[in-house]
């Protein structure tokens, strides 16, 4: 349906007597309000519905008490009508384990028993919703049963019912609850948040007349409960409904993100999973980004994949159930431009040479250059200079392995990273990492099916590495090319949003370039990898002023960053040129270097630096006040906080490592393997568990929100930074000049 029908219907005008769903116990008034806002979400809802594809799907509206959300759902469902999609409204409402007065009895038994605590441990809990029911019927419904038996809940023991409703026709159900978005809620395909302060939902309440106690203390700190859980749960709702007329697409988790490879604590990922399941790390993250070995590869610690299955040593299932039960999402590498020799698909090339069905699913180089250079005795085209000198090259020489075909032949591919040929008995073996084309409609299949495998491991976000690669054509640079990388991109984000997944881009440039801001720009999430050596330069000049400028920056631009200290790679130096100068660089190269760090040139080019191997701890002279100030300042910066986890555990530089791995080893400097006793040990020490208390606090408070206003200002040596959500404030007061800092 075409964008002027759409807006038509949501435009329309809508009838006193629209049905208004199955909610206990109140008369649904539909109000001007809810048919303005219902206005509103509608064009940006029915997108989403269209592109999800679905012969059946389940929207949940969602917000607190009073939000609207039953009048606002019943006006979505009758426009949807309009536009010819049979739906039906469910009301999350019938499905607690008590009637109304029993469970508000139940509520007030724990507080009374426990305070607060016990009391926002059971709001929206299994214990206080059965869960299983509705998602029983959510899964019937979505595996094409043709009849639900519903719950009929009223405020009297004697008026729960069960109702028998036929759906073989319903292509939408749209449920309407204050829990439409809660972890434990399952098969919901689009959420979309009503946004609204406690206030306005209290003055909702009293209006409506519901609760002769809507308006006491008690009422007052359920609601204030409500918000914070509902807030923790905005960052995954498809869309946010504000009340002054916004209605925000896409939003993201900005709760902190745990950084490691599967096996970094105690060898297997289920070791890291008992680590978060601690009193000590419990709710101080809400995703984690597991690097690559969690899948099948054989190079780079994980990036060279075989395929996108579970590395049963390191991995499994259930491991990603249990994180998903702590309310803990993932990010996951996607690999764009190469797969791993050893994958299905390279090595059915070697078997059946051309006349595998994945002749082209990797790059023939001939053919690629086919007139554009001249056959060399070796056997590859040498392409003519016109052709190759704006071109990218990772490493020295041309980016080609010879392959050889069952016949004899070796036959020239593209490979623009790491290659290995190795001779076994007269045998020749092959290590590497070998380019897709993505002319073939192949690759496309395989893109589908690995976005499919990883949303069902529980990712919310995929990281796409080396996609910049992944486009070429003769006589171009071959990294970024542009339009078609951005086509590129815009097709992987097809395919993702039929999951949910955000993408984010990963890809090293200088500032003065200014990729960051065009990824941006385009809606996807962007690294913020110029933090990192920002913030250690500022720290030892003691001047916060090129922070403050850096956090308007990526406010005022809208940027979604995920930002980080360090990570699996190094401290990033190549990405600040603009940001700082050549003479700030330089200095502040020598001074990780100083202090143990491991100098990357770029691509094996000398004086082109690119990063410094160290973990961020020895980067900052293993200071713990450095170190815990640094965190401090991450945390309140505008972004999503990825946090490396030998970081978090204030490890030092691991030079036995280095060692260990031999020639081009530098990296392992940072990615020690961590016993379950040492990382226990770990969680002792003082700088760590002040970490994990500003983790805690990053994860809770309410003001921090991906809808939340951020400012940085800067007063002499001392920052301030101050998230603002609706009512709710908390600012970072941090000096420069002697590392303190408080939270306001």
């Amino acid at each position: 349906m075409d964008n002027k029908k759409i807006n038509e219907i949501a435009n329309t005008p809508i009838p006193a007597n629209i049905p208004t769903g199955d909610m206990p116990g109140d008369k649904i008034i539909i109000t001007p309000g809810a048919i303005k806002m219902a206005g509103l979400i509608f064009p940006r809802l029915y997108e989403e519905y269209e592109k999800l594809g679905k012969d059946r799907c389940v929207i949940s509206v969602y917000g607190g008490s009073g939000s609207g959300k039953s009048s606002i759902s019943s006006v979505l469902a009758y426009m949807f009508s309009l536009a010819g999609i049979r739906n039906r409204i469910i009301s999350g409402d019938n499905y607690p384990r008590r009637i109304p007065s029993e469970n508000d009895a139940e509520r007030l038994s724990r507080y009374n028993a426990g305070g607060v605590e016990a009391l926002a441990s059971y709001i929206g809990s299994p214990e206080e919703i059965d869960f299983d029911e509705i998602n029983g019927i959510l899964e019937d419904y979505v595996h094409g049963s043709k009849e639900l038996t519903l719950k009929r809940m009223g405020r009297d023991e004697g008026s729960i019912s069960h109702e028998k409703v036929d759906v073989s026709d319903t292509q939408l159900l749209i449920i309407e609850w204050t829990h439409g978005n809660s972890v434990y809620l399952k098969h919901i395909d689009i959420p979309v948040f009503l946004s609204s302060t406690p206030e306005e939902t209290l003055a909702n309440r009293v209006s409506r007349g519901r609760d002769p106690e809507a308006d006491s203390p008690f009422v007052a700190l359920v609601l204030d409960i409500e918000q914070k859980l509902l807030l923790s749960q905005a960052g995954t709702a498809t869309l946010i409904a504000q009340n002054d007329g916004t209605v925000i697409k896409n939003r993201i988790n900005i709760l902190p993100m745990l950084n490691a490879y599967p096996d970094s604590v105690g060898g297997k990922l289920s070791e890291m999973v008992k680590i978060l399941q601690t009193d000590d790390l419990h709710e101080a993250f809400g995703s984690f980004y597991i690097l690559p070995s969690l899948y099948h590869s054989d190079l780079d610690r994980g990036f060279s994949v075989i395929d996108y299955d579970l590395n049963e040593e390191l991995a499994a299932s259930g491991d990603l159930d249990a994180l998903k039960d702590l309310g803990i999402d993932l990010k996951l590498d996607f690999i764009l431009n190469h797969a791993s020799v050893q994958s299905p698909q390279f090595q059915d090339l070697l078997a059946n040479g051309e006349k595998s069905e994945y002749a082209d699913f990797f790059i023939n180089w001939n053919k690629f250059w086919d007139g554009y250079g001249q056959m060399t005795d070796e056997g590859y085209i040498k392409p003519d200079d016109e052709y190759i000198k704006d071109m990218f090259f990772r490493k020295p020489g041309l980016p080609i392995l010879m392959v050889r075909m069952p016949d004899g032949r070796d036959v020239p591919y593209w490979n623009t990273f790491y290659q290995e040929i190795r001779d076994n008995g007269g045998k020749r073996e092959y290590l590497g990492q070998m380019d897709l084309n993505i002319e073939s409609p192949l690759v496309w299949d395989f893109y589908k099916q690995t976005l499919d495998k990883i949303a069902g491991y529980g990712a919310g976000i995929v990281r796409l590495d080396a996609f910049a690669y992944a486009p070429k054509a003769p006589g171009r640079k071959n990294f970024l090319n542009e339009p078609e990388t951005w086509d590129v991109l815009s097709r992987v984000t097809d395919i993702a949003s039929g999951h949910g997944l955000k993408l984010l881009p990963e890809i090293h440039a200088t500032y003065g370039e200014k990729i960051h801001e065009k990824i941006a720009s385009k809606g996807y999430m962007t690294y913020d990898f110029y933090l990192p050596g920002l913030l250690i330069h500022s720290i030892e000049k003691h001047d916060p002023s090129l922070i403050v400028k850096w956090a308007n920056e990526i406010v005022e631009k809208k940027m979604n960053v995920v930002n980080m200290l360090g990570c699996h790679d190094g401290i990033p130096v190549l990405d600040l040129k603009g940001l700082l100068s050549e003479d700030e660089i330089a200095p502040l190269i020598d001074l990780m270097v100083s202090r143990g760090g491991y100098v990357k040139d770029l691509h094996g080019k000398k004086n082109m630096y690119y990063q410094v191997n160290s973990t961020y701890y020895s980067a900052l002279g293993e200071d713990d006040a450095k170190m815990l100030f640094a965190r401090a300042i991450q945390l309140f910066m505008p972004g999503k906080p990825q946090i490396w986890y030998l970081d978090l555990f204030a490890g030092s530089n691991d030079y036995e490592a280095v060692k260990r791995a031999g020639a081009g080893g530098h990296k392992e400097i940072n990615r020690t393997n961590l016993s379950l006793d040492e990382a226990r040990a770990a969680l002792e020490k003082d700088v760590v568990k002040k970490q994990i208390e500003l983790l805690k606090m990053r994860a809770s408070h309410p003001a921090f929100s991906e809808a939340s206003t951020v400012t940085a200002q800067a007063e002499g040596s001392v920052i301030k930074i101050t998230w603002k959500h609706g009512t709710d404030e908390i600012t970072l007061s941090a000096d420069f000049a002697d590392y303190s800092f408080r939270v306001i």
